[in-house]
């Protein structure tokens, strides 16, 4: 008959579990503090400096377009030949993530050429005969970054204006050449246009970049304008633009927000479909602005009107004594230049 031995307690073996699985919780603990806590402060203030490094990119992008406009009409004053030069602006599409911790933020820069048309109407009398003045231009830059910590925003380059849209608002930022002036009783306005060419994108979260060269600048001055002056445009941005006409026109003409307390001289008025702003309409005795959003076009139609009265007949109203348009032609291209664009 086998002895059965009897087995000595010993407590070591329990020391050393104990320890491993305290040294485990610890390193656990530390883990989930980082991924929690940590890693998304880390990348929400990363993604608000990348965009605010984009729209200071955004804002050199239209600080070239400008300068090769300025020397296009400064040869074409002096009677010299321009010869367009092409400038390349760099912008950051995303940025890199926390290796095994955050995955990188991707962004997305696009040329839509078609997109963001702008038309400026009127009518004008030359030597008498009455002349209808249809003064259009398109074409908008866009990058989009899908933030995943910081808000979603967008930063848009679009007939001269930088914009930033982010989920909760749109804003005009940079404003575009768009100058109006009281003088004698009389309004003076000075318009840009710019129509930009060539399609392109690219998607990442490195540095890329966008040629401009600006083709040639159309300037135009108006004297003798017999009708109301008109600016119509279809954008996702109308909030934007209609903010803009409206501090513009309101500085000009020396509105501020208390007048509108007396409607139906001066009204303000929005409505909403969900979290969406529908309509916004303002209404003034010297110009009119509204915008409605349009589910098909995905967009916004913004309607300008500033009245003129050119046989000083109407109270209030001022005759539109000159008016300028500036329209400038720019071939764009994203990341690899692209093919040159005739006109």
């Amino acid at each position: 008959m086998k002895t059965v031995r009897q087995i000595r307690p010993d407590t070591s073996g329990v020391a050393s579990t104990v320890g491993t699985i305290m040294a485990l919780l610890v390193f656990l603990t530390f883990m989930s503090l980082i991924v929690n806590q940590y890693v998304p402060v880390w990348m929400k203030d990363s993604e608000a400096a990348h965009m605010a490094g984009a729209f200071g990119q955004f804002g050199s992008l239209k600080g070239d377009i400008e300068l090769q406009m300025l020397a296009a009409q400064v040869a074409q004053n002096a009677g010299r030949h321009y010869i367009p030069i092409t400038k390349f602006s760099p912008v950051s599409l995303g940025l890199d993530g926390v290796p095994i911790f955050s995955s990188p933020t991707i962004g997305n820069l696009d040329s839509f050429p078609e997109r963001g048309t702008f038309t400026t109407q009127f009518w004008y009398s030359i030597q008498g005969v009455p002349t209808w003045v249809n003064e259009s231009s398109s074409g908008r830059i866009v990058l989009d970054v899908f933030n995943r910590y910081y808000i979603h925003q967008v930063i848009v380059y679009e007939n001269g204006g930088v914009i930033r849209w982010q989920d909760d608002g749109q804003a005009m930022r940079a404003f575009p050449t768009f100058e109006v002036d009281v003088v004698n009783g009389t309004v003076q306005i000075a318009w840009t246009q710019v129509s930009l060419f060539g399609t392109g994108s690219a998607s990442g979260t490195t540095t890329e970049g966008v040629h401009s060269k600006v083709l040639g600048v159309d300037f135009q001055e108006y004297s003798r304008v017999t009708s109301d002056m008109y600016v119509n445009t279809t954008t996702p941005y109308g909030l934007a633009w209609v903010a803009f006409f409206n501090k513009t026109l309101g500085d000009a003409f020396g509105i501020d927000s208390g007048a509108f307390k007396n409607c139906p001289s001066y009204c303000f008025s929005q409505s909403y479909l969900g979290v969406r702003t529908q309509i916004v309409s303002i209404s003034t005795p010297y110009y009119k602005l509204y915008a409605q959003w349009k589910d098909p076009k995905q967009a916004y139609d913004v309607n300008v009107q500033i009245y003129n009265d050119p046989n000083n007949s109407k109270p209030f109203v001022m005759p539109i004594t000159k008016l300028w348009i500036q329209h400038g032609f720019v071939n764009i291209a994203v990341a690899d230049k692209g093919a040159e664009v005739s006109i």
